[in-house]
């Protein structure tokens, strides 16, 4: 997928009420190798994060690299005033008209909406600006605040994978729930949010 002629540029810039959705930079390794350390960040995710802030950068490259080669839309969810970085959120997995959102979010954020604008903004660049017709989502059923994100931007959960996701670092492999948002209830639900 060619993001950058879809959005109109290399490197697309959102603000909300608090947020700034825009492109990794290096400057941002510090604080993702930061807030990735801690347990409950990545606790629901198939990896730990950078294990080194030298693996950071390289993360960071490669999701750059990602965009500009059409396989990963990664947005750094930055602090609008200071814009130091709080978490990523992402549109992947791409196949024909259907694609696959994830985030996270440094633990000293949570609970202050950042997240619901973030995914507002980066659901309608999927459907509005990206051409999608479907976008879904595959969480641990034990992550209870990412189901209700979910819910609450009218995602339905469709079914249950056995032993789907395994992780990178331990090896194990969880059950996964599946949950999809399709275009039509998006835009009917937009104004609600």
């Amino acid at each position: 997928m060619n993001f950058s002629k879809l959005l109109g540029t290399p490197s697309p810039t959102v603000q909300t009420e608090q947020i700034k959705l825009r492109k990794l930079r290096l400057e941002d390794a510090p604080t993702l190798f930061n807030y990735y350390s801690n347990e409950n960040v990545y606790r629901h995710l198939d990896w730990n994060g950078p294990e080194s802030l030298e693996r950071s950068y390289e993360v960071i490259n490669a999701w750059n690299e990602g965009y500009d080669e059409g396989w990963i839309l990664r947005f750094a969810i930055a602090n609008k005033v200071t814009d130091e970085i709080m978490g990523t959120i992402f549109l992947s997995e791409f196949a024909g008209k259907r694609a696959e959102i994830g985030y996270e979010l440094s633990e000293e954020y949570w609970h202050r909406g950042i997240m619901s604008e973030a995914v507002k903004e980066v659901l309608s660049i999927g459907f509005n600006q990206l051409g999608l017709v479907r976008i879904q989502a595959i969480v641990t059923e034990e992550n209870i605040a990412s189901k209700k994100l979910l819910t609450k931007f009218n995602f339905k959960e469709e079914g249950f994978l056995r032993q789907f996701e395994c992780h990178s670092v331990t090896g194990e492999c969880k059950d996964m729930l599946i949950y999809s948002l399709l275009h039509t209830e998006f835009s009917k639900k937009n104004d609600e949010y």
